[in-house]
């Protein structure tokens, strides 16, 4: 292994360490290698390491007996003999779900290895020979993701928000988690209902047994009837093997049906029987079976006017609503919206080096209206990340329709527009990353975004010196902006001393 930058010095990275409370696996399977890791990681934290991936396994197996989490981070070369560096990263996700990993690797063929590495859910990956900067950076950032993570520890961790509607809906979950009453979710399409249902269960005590999903809405009459209770052979044509259903595949655990609205009357009619009875038929069978399995379901549908039309049966409708959790659309809590993009940025982002949102492209987006919700914003971050030739998300990577959205005048005019929202977004970029993009801060905005990041900048400064510092650019510069939008007197340049 040939550095191409020499390490810094102990001195330097005496400096720099932080406390290890953070615990590293590093494997590699040449040990003159698997040293020098662990040699320049160890003046940060606390590392342990491994020369192959059955002794990487071993060791954690060992530790993992007086402790639950016993490394944070875990760090390995692709190729290896025993094991290559997927199989050994994909064995550990069983152990270590909350670990995070980078995998180094000296491929050529970028796709195929991002391909192969999302199977074992890597955080990151690092060509080889490995910077010592550029390692110590992908450490830092899987760290901070972790402890991102914590926040929304156990069985919401995987939910990120702190509105005030999404909080109650999760103490309701916690409330009623234990028991075993049905629980209907309700909210838009991409509101994040599925891992409502996962929270319920993980939260129970049925949390080790089965979670079993049924996507109603992509089934059809017969089809449908047979996936949730099973059938018997010839039953129907192209039965041709007796064939468990949903319910008896989740007995003891969590059954999630998703879209229960989209069930038909006739299939409605056994599934009430089942929530009242715990009995279930298979297609073609006579004989009853008893099963144990808590219901969560999920509509996007006004299942209350579906009653009063007569598509959804009332007994169902109310024996399935013991337990409502109404989840509030990404309209709803806007505040939320910079904590999943840094959630869904951290997760999309391939690259060594730490993406930069753009100022405009953050008010863009905190002024569309997500018609998909989270799925959504979860799609639009990921295809920035995989668009972005560098390492500043910019407007233009932004989907059509959401540029055109902006551009319909849903906003209102820019100079009604309260400049905080803005400047909000402005103050959570950090020196560093101001700098990165120093030769504009309004490079990539349309007129509108111009101007509405100009008059939030003008609020927030009066002198043109602080206000080009702290936006990055140069002074020259923004005297040009400001000519442009006619907004020249509106800054001062300070008095000479």
């Amino acid at each position: 292994m040939v550095f191409r930058k020499q390490l810094p010095s102990k001195s330097d990275a005496r400096k720099a360490a932080p406390a290890k409370k953070y615990r590293i696996l590093v494997v590699d399977d040449e040990p003159a290698i698997a040293d020098q890791l662990a040699s320049y990681l160890a003046a940060h934290f606390s590392v342990t390491k491994a020369t192959s991936g059955n002794e990487a396994l071993a060791l954690i197996r060992r530790e993992m007996e007086g402790r639950p989490n016993p490394f944070q981070v875990i760090i390995t070369d692709q190729a290896m003999p025993d094991m290559s560096g997927v199989a050994f990263l994909m064995e550990t996700q069983r152990m270590l779900p909350d670990a995070k990993r980078i995998i180094l690797t000296a491929y050529s063929d970028i796709d195929a290895v991002i391909n192969a590495i999302n199977k074992a859910n890597v955080f990151r990956f690092l060509m080889k020979p490995w910077e010592p900067a550029k390692l110590l950076e992908a450490v830092h950032s899987s760290l901070r993701v972790y402890e991102s993570e914590r926040e929304n520890r156990g069985e919401f961790r995987e939910i990120i928000g702190r509105h005030p509607k999404l909080r109650s809906c999760l103490d309701m979950v916690s409330q009623v988690a234990a028991s075993r009453a049905p629980v209907l979710v309700r909210g838009e399409t991409g509101t994040g209902k599925e891992l409502i249902a996962r929270a319920v269960c993980q939260a129970s005590d049925r949390r080790s047994k089965p979670f079993t999903v049924l996507h109603c809405g992509a089934l059809n009459e017969n089809v449908l009837e047979a996936e949730l209770f099973g059938h018997r052979r010839g039953a129907f044509t192209g039965a041709v093997n007796d064939r468990k259903g949903r319910l008896a595949a989740a007995h003891g655990g969590t059954l999630f049906i998703d879209e229960v609205g989209e069930i038909p009357l006739n299939v409605q009619a056994k599934l009430l029987r089942f929530l009242q009875f715990g009995e279930i038929q298979r297609v073609g069978c006579d004989r009853v079976e008893t099963v144990d399995v808590r219901i969560v379901a999920a509509t996007h549908r006004d299942l209350a006017a579906m009653v009063r039309e007569g598509s959804f049966r009332e007994d169902l409708y109310f024996r399935l609503k013991v337990v409502e959790v109404n989840l509030p659309s990404l309209r709803e809590r806007r505040d939320d919206l910079p904590l999943l993009i840094d959630y869904f940025m951290k997760r999309f982002w391939q690259r060594p080096t730490r993406a930069v949102i753009h100022p405009a492209t953050m008010l863009i987006l905190e002024n569309y209206s997500f018609p998909g919700n989270i799925r959504e914003l979860s799609h639009i971050v990921e295809r920035a990340c995989l668009l972005a030739k560098t390492e500043e998300i910019g407007p233009d990577l932004l989907p059509a329709e959401v540029l055109e959205s902006y551009r319909d005048n849903e906003l209102p005019d820019a100079d009604s527009l309260d400049p905080e929202p803005i400047l909000a977004t402005f103050r959570r970029l950090s020196n560093e990353e101001l700098k990165s993009h120093r030769q504009s801060a309004c490079r990539k905005c349309s007129e509108d975004v111009e101007r509405r990041f100009l008059r939030a900048l003008m609020t927030e400064y009066r002198e043109i010196a602080e206000a080009a510092k702290a936006a990055g650019m140069h002074r020259t510069y923004l005297h040009r902006l400001l000519t442009k939008h006619k907004l020249r007197g509106c800054m001062v340049e300070p008095m000479p001393v």
